[in-house]
């Protein structure tokens, strides 16, 4: 609670303030989201003696055991806890997401699944954890998720998931799960089992907490609108690279962008080295100088044959909802030329050179 009243001490606030014009879009998001949160945090408006003295002592007793600890709220959202993290795209997804509250506990760590939310381009769950002992910087809980929605021909290699964790109190700690889902069917509704086995630190993998925490829970799939780019040529290109625009989806949380790599490894990284790659990364703008977070999946690898086809995984970059005032999108793909250390098992990788961008992707936005 001290470090929230200090948070909002060290916010800059320009007292002469002017209004400005807002959409009708923006203002329907905004009364949505404040009746939604007015529901969810309703209480009483009297309280007797005795049921204060009841509840000061539940909330006690609950700091004391990890299972009553974990049934209490947190103040705001969980999606909110990482918006200082690099990879925060979640501005809308606390109203959009579907409330769990189901807490498990194993191995004398009580862990709660808040909520979810599933738009047919990742299943992101937010969780909180509470501990009798320090897990770590940043623990996360690993194990399998999966829905019979699914299938069983992507089961392998389908979906990618990626963890975001932090510490937000003694023993306590918020958490992400975002399960991409990269290939396979996306189904209008899914019945989705979560079954953790271990609770790891990101920082250190020497932190490992076995146990069994099993969720099981039903997501509805956000309204998916796609536009293909495939025949566009929007693309960007530079001696043995080029870079496409495959399609771009939007719902109601996010925006995803499907990207096309081709490679001429030779070409680019100028070694005879044994083994020797490309990793790209991007930046994000638009036209408005807005410059935004995404969560990337990258590719897995590239073709060596520039003029082949490419069949490693189609990478994507997942952006927060646009600014509804810009009217292009640019995205500048950044080189990142690697070999081989040495012949060793550890695989370490070093840089040629240094990172270069090259030419910007603009990407017309249209407007509804």
């Amino acid at each position: 609670m001290k470090c929230l009243y200090r948070q909002f001490n060290e916010l800059k606030i320009d007292i002469e303030m002017k209004p400005m014009e807002v959409s009708e879009a923006e203002k329907k998001r905004i009364k949505e989201r404040i009746l939604r949160q007015k529901k969810k945090h309703r209480a009483p408006k009297r309280i007797s003696a005795a049921a204060a003295l009841l509840l000061a002592t539940t909330l006690a007793t609950g700091f004391a055991f990890p299972t009553f600890a974990a049934k209490l709220p947190i103040i705001g959202n969980l999606f909110g806890m990482f918006t200082d993290n690099q990879s925060y795209v979640f501005e809308e997804y606390d109203t959009y997401a579907t409330d769990i509250g189901m807490t498990k506990e194993s191995n004398g760590i009580s862990l709660t699944v808040e909520n979810a939310v599933y738009d047919g381009e990742s299943i992101t769950i937010a969780y909180k954890m509470v501990s009798y002992k320090d897990l770590g910087t940043r623990p996360a809980l690993e194990g399998i998720l999966d829905a019979p929605e699914f299938g069983e021909d992507f089961k392998e290699y389908g979906y990618f998931p990626k963890y975001i964790s932090k510490k937000i109190g003694d023993n306590e700690y918020a958490g992400l799960l975002i399960y991409q889902l990269i290939k396979g069917p996306k189904p209008e509704e899914i019945h989705v089992t979560w079954k953790g086995d271990e609770v790891l630190d990101l920082n250190n993998v020497y932190n490992a907490y076995p146990g069994d925490w099993s969720f099981e829970f039903k997501l509805n799939k956000l309204e998916v609108q796609t536009k293909d780019y495939a025949d566009s040529g929007l693309f960007s290109q530079s001696e043995g690279i080029k870079v496409a625009i495959a399609k771009m989806t939007s719902t109601p949380i996010s925006t995803t962008v499907y990207l096309g790599e081709k490679v001429d490894i030779p070409t680019v990284t100028k070694q005879e080295a044994e083994w020797r790659g490309i990793l790209f990364d991007y930046k994000v703008t638009d036209d408005l100088g807005n410059e935004y977070n995404f969560i990337h999946y990258s590719s897995r690898g590239h073709s060596s044959d520039f003029n082949g086809r490419n069949l490693m995984s189609t990478p994507r970059i997942t952006l927060s909802l646009l600014d509804e005032r810009a009217t292009s999108l640019l995205i500048t793909p950044i080189v990142n030329v690697y070999k081989q250390k040495d012949n060793s098992a550890s695989g370490e990788l070093v840089p040629i050179q240094e990172p270069y961008e090259i030419e910007p992707i603009v990407i017309p936005l249209e407007k509804d």
